[in-house]
């Protein structure tokens, strides 16, 4: 097999002739570097590999040739070093305005922080003042409550001892929850 492969390379690419197409397209095909024919897999590796790097090192000594004539000339240096100015400019602003945003939400950190501190206050200050005002309606109603006694069990003395009748012999005082007026008359 591999000796019908040669032989059908030997006679020019399957029995085409020069002046018909190629399956590449091509009028002719590309001419094969030297020892390329007939040689195994890994030669063939090997040659295109070097066919690479040669490209590279080609490249390189083109730009490397090309550099200095391009630093000879004032208008193509100027133009870098106002692009590289621009660059440095517009990295600076970046900066700033980082900085300047980084500041602002300082700030407004800062500030809702105080603002809630603030609301945290207000509303224990506001607890508080609710806590005092119930103890003192609570020791109102407490005095109420004791004074109200004390004039009940007064009237009752009294008319017991004027011999009316007394409608309920047990009294149970109650605690009110808020105190009376003065001039209501307790009702």
């Amino acid at each position: 097999r591999p000796a019908e492969v040669r032989a059908a390379r030997a006679a020019g690419a399957g029995g085409l002739s020069d002046d018909e197409p190629t399956p590449r397209g091509g009028g002719a095909e590309d001419p094969l570097p030297a020892g390329a024919k007939g040689a195994d897999f890994r030669t063939l590796q090997d040659m295109i590999a070097k066919g690479i790097q040669e490209a590279e090192v080609g490249a390189t000594s083109l730009e490397s040739d090309l550099a200095p004539a391009a630093a000879q000339d004032p208008d193509l240096q100027r133009h870098r070093d106002a692009l590289r100015r621009r660059r440095e400019e517009e990295a600076a602003a970046r900066q700033r305005e980082k900085e300047v945003a980084r500041e602002r939400r300082r700030k407004e950190d800062e500030a809702r922080r105080r603002r809630m501190a603030e609301e945290m206050e207000r509303e224990e200050k506001e607890e508080q003042r609710q806590k005092e005002e119930a103890r003192e309606r609570e020791a109102t109603c407490k005095r109420q409550l004791a004074a109200a006694s004390r004039i009940q069990a007064h009237v009752r003395g009294r008319r017991s001892r004027a011999g009316k009748s007394i409608t309920s012999p047990i009294v149970v005082p109650v605690l009110h929850s808020e105190p009376w007026e003065p001039g209501t008359g307790g009702e």
